[in-house]
Formats: structure tokens, C-alpha cells, sequence
């Protein structure tokens, strides 16, 4: 039985013989050089603009050490600073002249993280690899989309997976493959919605889980408030809500069909995974020259915006499971300077998706343990 050494496919199916040789179809659009062994450096450090709270201290001390043996899992409410956790991590591995990978789902994603990890390591070589960016794909320290990590095979000694549970990541097989084939050491996930497969894990003994339930401001996560009415009621709720408030306000719709026909009616700009204005009108919110802005779930998180209130659109709609209802209600309230925030779900019934949202952020308020290690 062939096993693909990029995907690890082991589907007879997805396999051709070309030549005599076997040639997977499952990953045969990913062409292109692999990654080589970059030049080490000496006394690595990073700089950050603030001080890590002691919850914080604690994780990404543990972090540090455990990684070293260890598989983990660091499950860390929305807004918790994730990053900032694994920073420790980092510096302890590139100091050992050891490989380190941050890999996440999506473009824009590793491009923030790029900047955010190249001002905070000054003194080496952070490269990102995604669409746009790949001439140069070595370097201390690798920011890569999940679908670039077939250039490195068995190649991070470490690698930290952000929000394993993102689309297109999640239930992907051929990304799960590459994942899985780029790391010669230990993986560290990190995530405010775990899927069960990862838990199971945790229960197995195969990750160690670290928990931080609270934000650096210790300002209780925001709950959201539903609203029960049939659509165009829930339309004609917003409007009303929009017109009363002189906050900005990121608003969720279920589909990109419903979210151009709202975009008309309401007048917002809207924003989607193949918008051709996806940046300028990300830019332009976060600069305030917008106030509202509409989107698909392609904002449910990796962005950070100031002073923002949230609703949802058909919240009961299945796209909106318990993990994306979890990461929309975290983009509220992310600000120090601006810790409390309104979070709307309108919706036309209850789903299980809603109460374990609810359910599970009351959960994290009551058990605001600062930190612990399992």
C-alpha cells in the first residue's frame, strides 16, 4: 500500500502509477521547492511593549518547559493574549538552534502574526510563507499558512498550530497531512474552542492541556444576548439597534448570497473570503473611517478590532456552530481600554450550538482559576 510522503495519504484511490511511480492526486496541485536548514543565531530574546499578566507568566513559563517533551494543548479564552504564551517557547527553541513553526489556517492570519513576531524578534530572520509569499521560505523562525507546510518536511522541531479548529483547516485531510509530515519533534496547539478530537487527546494522556479562563484586564467575557424573531424582523431589529448606537459594529451573516443582498439594503460594506476589498475595508474599520461593517464568518477571529459591538444574522443558522458562535462573541471587548462591549445573536429558534455558546463562556467567567496545568 503507497503512503504519500507529503499528505501521508494511504488511499488507494487518490493514488495513479506514472512511470512506475506512484503519484498522489489528493496534493498534486501543492508544487514547489522545499525548505533547507537556515543559518543559527546566537542569544535569541524578544521584546514586548507590556508586561504579561502572572496567569499569563505561568502558562508560558510551563509552556517552555513542557514543550520540550511534550505535546500541548494551550486552550485560552478569546482575547487572553495566545501569542503572547508561546513567545517563551520560542526563544528556548531557537536558542537551542532548533526549527520553529507557527502555522495558521489562513492568509491574513499570518501576515498580522508576521509583523506582530517580526517586531518582537528584532534580532532573526522571520520569514512568511502564503499565497503572495513564497520566493523566501527559510528562516529562524517560519510564519506559515497550513497550506504551505509541505515544503517542510520533517523539518520544526517545534511547531505551533494556531486555531487548529479554523476553516479551511479543520476536517481537512490533505492539511492535517501536512501538518503532520512538518513536524520531526512536538506540536503545540493553540485554541479558545478545542474540538472534541483534541480533547479526546487530552484524556488519552497524548497532549498536556495548559487553561487560561481570563483576560489580561480580568474583565469577565461578554455574553451574548439573544434576540428570537423571524428574518426580516431580525433585519428590521438591526436597524433599529445601528441607528440608536454611536459604537461600530461588526455584523455576521450566514452566507455570501444573504450577506450582498443585506449590504444593499442596510448600505455596509461587506466583506467576504474571495472580496476583492477584503483588506482596504479591514483596514478601514479598524481605522474607524468605517463604523459598520458586515462579513461572513472570514472575520470570526484572527483579527483584532478596538471598541467594537457584535451581532449575528440567523445566529440558529448550521454555520454557526458552538466554536465560530465562541470566537465572534470574543472579538468584543479584546481592549484593555475598552473591555465591556454588546454581543447580539438574532435568531429564529434555539440551537444546541447557541446554549453550549452560552453554556460554555458563563463556564470561563465562573471558573476564572487564572491558570492551570494538567
Amino acid at each position: 500500500m503507497p503512503t504519500c510522503e507529503r499528505c501521508l495519504n494511504t488511499e488507494l484511490k487518490y493514488f495513479a502509477k506514472i512511470n512506475g511511480n506512484w503519484v498522489c492526486r489528493r496534493c498534486i496541485g501543492f508544487q514547489g521547492e522545499d525548505a533547507q536548514e537556515v543559518f543559527t543565531v546566537d542569544a535569541v530574546d524578544y521584546h514586548l511593549n507590556f508586561k504579561l499578566t502572572p496567569a499569563q507568566n505561568e502558562i508560558s513559563k510551563a509552556c517552555r518547559e513542557l514543550s520540550r517533551e511534550n505535546d500541548i494543548l494551550i486552550n485560552a479564552v478569546c482575547g487572553a493574549g495566545k501569542t503572547e504564551l508561546v513567545m517563551e517557547t520560542i526563544k528556548d527553541h531557537l536558542n537551542r538552534s532548533l526549527n520553529v513553526g507557527v502555522a495558521v489556517a489562513r492568509r491574513q492570519v499570518a501576515l498580522q502574526l508576521y509583523e506582530r513576531f517580526k517586531t518582537a524578534f528584532p534580532s532573526i530572520k522571520v520569514t512568511v510563507v502564503c499565497e503572495g509569499h513564497t520566493q523566501d521560505i527559510s528562516g529562524n523562525l517560519i510564519i506559515t499558512t497550513t497550506h504551505q507546510l509541505y515544503r517542510y518536511r520533517k523539518h520544526f522541531d517545534c511547531l505551533i498550530l494556531d486555531e487548529p479548529d479554523a476553516f479551511p483547516f479543520r476536517n481537512n485531510p490533505v492539511l492535517n497531512g501536512f501538518m503532520k509530515q512538518a513536524v520531526k519533534g512536538h506540536i503545540i496547539y493553540l485554541t479558545a474552542t478545542p474540538d472534541p478530537s483534541l480533547l479526546k487527546q487530552v484524556r488519552q494522556g497524548k497532549l498536556t492541556l495548559l487553561s487560561l479562563n481570563v483576560r489580561p484586564h480580568h474583565v469577565p467575557l461578554p455574553i451574548p444576548k439573544l434576540i428570537y424573531s423571524p428574518f426580516w424582523v431580525q433585519v428590521i431589529v438591526l436597524w433599529w439597534i445601528l441607528r440608536r448606537s454611536k459604537k461600530m459594529w461588526l455584523i455576521f451573516v450566514p452566507s455570501v448570497k444573504r450577506g450582498k443582498v443585506l449590504s444593499k439594503i442596510l448600505r455596509l460594506p461587506f466583506v467576504y473570503a474571495s472580496s476583492d476589498r477584503l483588506d482596504e475595508f479591514i483596514q478601514s474599520f479598524k481605522d474607524k473611517k468605517i463604523p459598520r461593517l458586515l462579513s461572513t464568518t472570514v472575520l470570526e477571529r484572527g483579527v483584532t478590532f478596538s471598541d467594537i459591538q457584535v451581532a449575528v444574522l440567523q445566529a440558529d443558522h448550521q454555520v454557526f456552530d458552538t466554536a465560530v458562535l465562541t470566537q465572534i462573541a470574543g472579538r468584543v471587548g479584546r481592549d484593555p481600554a475598552f473591555p465591556k462591549g454588546e454581543v447580539k445573536f438574532l435568531c429564529f429558534r434555539s440551537t444546541s450550538a447557541l446554549r453550549n455558546c452560552l453554556k460554555d463562556l458563563s463556564k470561563a467567567n465562573q471558573s476564572v482559576l487564572t491558570a492551570s496545568v494538567t
